[in-house]
């Protein structure tokens, strides 16, 4: 069983098997959001701050309990950790370790964050492009199920990326 890339349009109604696409188990009943960005764009601009463009693509699916309770609390953790080490590095009133809180709280939230990634790699956006989504799902039975359900194309290779057309309006 290979990996398949579905390209789902903006705006679809979506059908979905009765099966998670993270474990196979039948008829689930909770769901987790999957998100990607991506820059396309990023300036430092002296002496105002940072400009930075890009985009992001979010979309449910369907996940069994398991999945989604663990999903639901690395999320959960990750901002835990981050606020609560900067909280106990500002509240260190020896000033030698606070630094270490704060970097310990970053590096922990960093570590949560790769670990939710890694819950829920089965399923991934791996593009997002002006009009869709490209998804990668692991298992090739619900990728295939999942195209069927919704008269959308399932490939066994990415898409290849287009350039993004750029107007100019003409000076004269």
């Amino acid at each position: 069983m290979s990996a398949r890339y579905v390209r789902i349009l903006f705006g679809s109604r979506l059908e979905f098997p009765p099966e998670c696409p993270f474990t196979g188990a039948k008829n689930p009943r909770h769901s987790v959001l999957i998100t990607r960005r991506e820059n396309q764009m990023w300036l430092p601009i002296p002496f105002i701050g940072w400009f930075s463009l890009g985009k992001t693509g979010q979309i449910r699916f369907p996940a069994g309990a398991m999945v989604a309770w663990v999903a639901k609390l690395l999320a959960l953790l990750f901002w835990l950790l981050l606020i609560g080490g900067f909280a106990v590095g500002f509240m260190e009133k020896d000033d030698t370790h606070a630094a270490d809180y704060v970097l310990g709280g970053v590096a922990a939230a960093i570590l949560v964050r790769i670990l939710g990634w890694l819950w829920l790699h089965r399923v991934r956006i791996v593009r997002i492009g002006m009009s869709s989504l490209e998804v990668r799902f692991a298992s090739e039975r619900y990728a295939r199920e999942f195209s069927r359900l919704n008269d959308f194309s399932c490939r066994d290779h990415p898409s290849q990326k287009r350039m993004t057309p750029i107007t100019v309006n003409d000076v004269k």
